[in-house]
C-alpha cells in the first residue's frame, strides 16, 4: 500500500486525485470557471500606477491562495487546504479595505513594524545574556533597532490588524464570520476540532481510534469555501473599474455557485 508507506507523500497519487475529482466534478467545473475568470482579471493590463501594482498583488495572493487550495483539496488534503482558504479570505478582506481606505497599506506596515519590534522583543526575552546565538553586539543593535522602529509611531505604539473591525470596513463580515473564523477554529490554529480529522469517532461521539489517510468527504465544503474567499476578493478587485464583461462573468460564477451550494447543502 503506497499510502501507507509515503502518506501524502505518495509518488502514485494520481488515481486518488482522478477519484476525488470525479466524485466532486460539478465543484471542480465551477473551480475551472472562476480561475479561468481570475487569471483573465489579474493579467488583464500591466498595472502603471503604484495603487493598481498594490491591488493586484493582493488580488495575485489570494489567487495563488485559492489555486493552492485546489492542490491540497484534490489530494485529500482538506484541513491544509482550509489553512489556504482563511489565508484567501484575509487577502480578500484586506482588498475590500484597499478599495474604501487607501491608508489601509498603511496599515499593513504598521501591523509588519508591530510584528517586527514583538519579534525583538522575544529574542531580548528568550535568549539568555550569554547565550553564543545573540553575541552583546547583536543584542545592542536589536535593542536600538526596536527603539528607533518604535519611535516612529511615538507618542502611541504601533498598532495590529483587527481583522474583524477590517471586514467591517470591507463590507465582508459575513466572509469574516462564515470563512475566516470557521477555518481559523477547524485548520489554521491547533485546536481540538482541528484535530479531529485524525480520530475515529462512532456516532455516539466517542473516540474508538486514531486515523491517517486522505479524505475524499468534505472537499466540496473546503471548495465552496474557497469560491466565496476568491469571489469577495474578484468583487473587490473589480470594483470601480467599469469592465462590464468581467463583471457580467462574475456574476454568472457566483449565481452559479449559488446553484451549487443549494443543491449539495454545502457552506
Amino acid at each position: 500500500m503506497p499510502f501507507k508507506d509515503h502518506g501524502f507523500l505518495d509518488p502514485a497519487e494520481s488515481q486518488r486525485i482522478a477519484t476525488i475529482r470525479q466524485r466532486h466534478a460539478r465543484w471542480f467545473a465551477l473551480i475551472g470557471s472562476l480561475n479561468g475568470l481570475a487569471m483573465s482579471v489579474l493579467l488583464r493590463e500591466r498595472p502603471k500606477v503604484n495603487e493598481e501594482v498594490y491591488l493586484n498583488t493582493l488580488y495575485a495572493r489570494a489567487v495563488t491562495m485559492f489555486q493552492g487550495v485546489v492542490r491540497l483539496a484534490e489530494r485529500g488534503m482538506t484541513s491544509e487546504a482550509r489553512t489556504l482558504v482563511r489565508g484567501c479570505a484575509e487577502t480578500a478582506i484586506a482588498l475590500g479595505c484597499v478599495r474604501r481606505d487607501k491608508k489601509f497599506f498603511d496599515r499593513l506596515d504598521e501591523d509588519y513594524d508591530k510584528h517586527r519590534i514583538a519579534m525583538a522583543h522575544e529574542l531580548l526575552r528568550l535568549l539568555p545574556e550569554k547565550d553564543p546565538n545573540l553575541s552583546a553586539e547583536q543584542r545592542t543593535e536589536l535593542q536600538r533597532f526596536v527603539n528607533d522602529l518604535s519611535a516612529q509611531y511615538a507618542p502611541r505604539e504601533p498598532q495590529r490588524i483587527n481583522w474583524a473591525n477590517a471586514a467591517v470596513t470591507a463590507e465582508m463580515t459575513d466572509l469574516y464570520m462564515t470563512v475566516y473564523r470557521q477555518t481559523s477554529g477547524d485548520a489554521a490554529h491547533v485546536t481540538l476540532r482541528a484535530l479531529e480529522r485524525h480520530l475515529e469517532i462512532d456516532s455516539k461521539g466517542t473516540i474508538t481510534g486514531f486515523r491517517f489517510f486522505p479524505e475524499l468527504e468534505g472537499v466540496d465544503e473546503t471548495l465552496s469555501l474557497a469560491i466565496a474567499a476568491l469571489l469577495h476578493a474578484t468583487d473587490a478587485r473589480l470594483r470601480g473599474d467599469g469592465d462590464a464583461p468581467f463583471e457580467e462573468r462574475l456574476r454568472a460564477v457566483i449565481r452559479e455557485w449559488d446553484e451549487l451550494v443549494k443543491s449539495h447543502g454545502a457552506a
